[in-house]
């Protein structure tokens, strides 16, 4: 319903996942005022329908990624980072903003691919195509 690489392309989502991560969206509430979970809950809270808008109206769709103990939530209508945590590792979250920076071209070739290459060359008989040096023998 929500594939990631629709929100933050297919070589971003791609890396993320061949580094082991899942995802799943996620609704995040992006409001300025503080909820409270026991009236969201109980619906015949006289406040429960005020509170209940308030979510609704304020709320986004996140890509929530995770591995272990780290977490990267991202949002769906334009891929900012909106959520890490403590610990992310610094390397993953720039090279990401690498991905979504217009100006610079990355190419990624997920794991997935490398192997269909390999398949390909192994079916054509091995090195057939390829061009090596001249080693001089």
């Amino acid at each position: 319903m929500f594939p990631p690489e629709e929100s933050i392309g297919i070589e971003a989502t791609e890396y993320l996942l061949d580094l082991g991560f899942m995802c799943e969206p996620v609704s995040v509430y992006m409001g300025e005022k503080t909820l409270d979970q026991d009236i969201l809950e109980d619906d015949g809270h006289p406040e429960h329908s005020t509170m209940l808008e308030e979510l609704c109206e304020n709320s986004e769709t996140c890509i929530h990624f995770y591995l272990d103990e780290y977490h990267l939530e991202i949002l769906w209508s334009n891929a900012d980072i909106i959520s890490v945590s403590d610990n992310f590792p610094l390397e993953i979250i720039s090279t990401l903003n690498d991905f979504f920076d217009d100006s610079k071209s990355i190419v990624y070739i997920s794991n997935e691919k490398l192997v269909e290459f390999q398949d390909e060359v192994d079916s054509e008989g091995g090195q057939q195509g390829c061009i090596f040096p001249d080693s001089g023998e």
